[in-house]
This record gives structure tokens, C-alpha cells and sequence, in this order.
């Protein structure tokens, strides 16, 4: 390789890290932002030294350290998950699905909570704040119809579905079903270990 397209890589790997970290700051999860700004980070620090411009250098690998110490401190916080189940005309329940219903319809639209038959509805909380809502149909053979499985942009890591599908067997439930055309949604059921059947997804807890 030439001198300049030596120049030239290391100017794209300039770019490379300058994104990561960019992008790092659209995550609204804390845990994924620390991870991608790390990496981006890193990227831009080696960057830096081999252009020698040490400051910024130095400011990178700063930023390097402060993600990791967090990481490191939130890998040993254990949070606090609780589950509690209430009324279908629970005024926080309402609440807080219109405060969040935009982006509850972006992942299961047309939901109508005044309209749907569901009879059992659960949220998980995290450190007492509300994380996750589930709402369904108990169909009273120990099969639950999961019509919404939602958790806040800040909780939207897998935390809170892996919690609360354990959480279930121990309610009762043996069974869950789910339908969904929402493509995202569909990767997170097979991730929650849902297995796809004639258009359905169905988990036994």
C-alpha cells in the first residue's frame, strides 16, 4: 500500500469510530449506549495516536475507562425486578399506556385497550419504577393469550422479558401464545424462546 492509501484507511477508520459513537447516543438504552460509545471510543483513540493528535487521544481512552467503570458497577447493581398484576380499569394501568402510546401502537398497532377482551394485565417493575406491561387473556387452563409485551425504551434490553417469563410459570400459566406481524417483534419472541407454529408463537413456562 501507498503512503496515501495508508493515509486514506486510517481516515476511514477515523470516520468509523466518529459514527459508532454517534450512533451510540441513539440507543435509549443505558447499557447498549456505554457499550457502542466503548467501542466507538476505542476505534477513534487508535485513531487518534497513530494521526498523533495525543488530546484526543487521551480524551477517547478517558471515555473508554468512565464506560467501563459504569459497566462494571451496573454488572454488580442487582436490580430489584417485581411483578404485580392488577385491574383492567386500574387507573395507573390506563395511565401508562397513554403516556406511552405511541410507541406501544409502533409495535402493536391498533391495540384498543377499551376494546379488547383481555382480563390480565402485569407489570414488571425495576427498582419500584415501572419497566414492562403485559397484557392478555386468561384463558383459565393455564394458557395465557399475550396480546401486548412491552417494555420502556430504557428497559429494552431483554431484562425485563426474561424476568417476567419465568415470573409467569410461577402465577399459574403453562402455556403462552402470541400472534405478531411486527417483524421485531417476532426476532424478541424467538429470542424469549416462543417457537413459530402456523403463524403462531407459543412458549410453555
Amino acid at each position: 500500500m501507498s503512503a496515501q492509501q495508508i493515509a486514506q484507511f486510517w481516515e476511514y477508520i477515523g470516520y468509523l469510530g466518529s459514527i459508532t459513537v454517534f450512533i451510540s447516543f441513539l440507543m435509549s438504552s443505558v447499557i447498549r449506549l456505554r457499550l457502542v460509545n466503548t467501542i466507538g471510543a476505542l476505534i477513534f483513540a487508535v485513531y487518534a495516536l497513530v494521526i498523533q493528535s495525543y488530546p484526543t487521544a487521551i480524551l477517547n481512552i478517558g471515555l473508554v475507562v468512565i464506560n467501563l467503570y459504569y459497566l462494571n458497577k451496573i454488572r454488580k447493581h442487582e436490580e430489584l425486578f417485581t411483578a404485580h398484576s392488577c385491574r383492567m380499569d386500574n387507573e395507573f394501568l390506563r395511565s401508562f399506556v397513554m403516556y406511552n402510546g405511541r410507541d406501544i401502537q409502533r409495535r402493536f398497532s391498533n391495540y384498543n385497550l377499551d376494546s379488547t377482551d383481555a382480563n390480565t394485565a402485569i407489570f414488571v417493575y425495576c427498582d419500584m419504577t415501572a419497566a414492562g406491561l403485559l397484557i392478555g387473556k386468561n384463558n383459565e387452563d393455564g394458557t395465557l393469550r399475550v396480546d401486548i409485551d412491552y417494555a420502556t425504551p430504557e428497559y429494552r434490553d431483554l431484562r425485563v422479558g426474561k424476568f417476567l417469563y419465568k415470573k409467569l410459570s410461577s402465577m399459574g400459566f403453562k402455556k403462552l401464545i402470541a400472534k405478531t406481524e411486527d417483524e421485531r417483534h417476532k426476532i424478541y419472541l424467538i429470542k424469549m424462546g416462543f417457537k413459530e407454529e402456523n403463524g403462531v408463537f407459543i412458549k410453555s413456562v
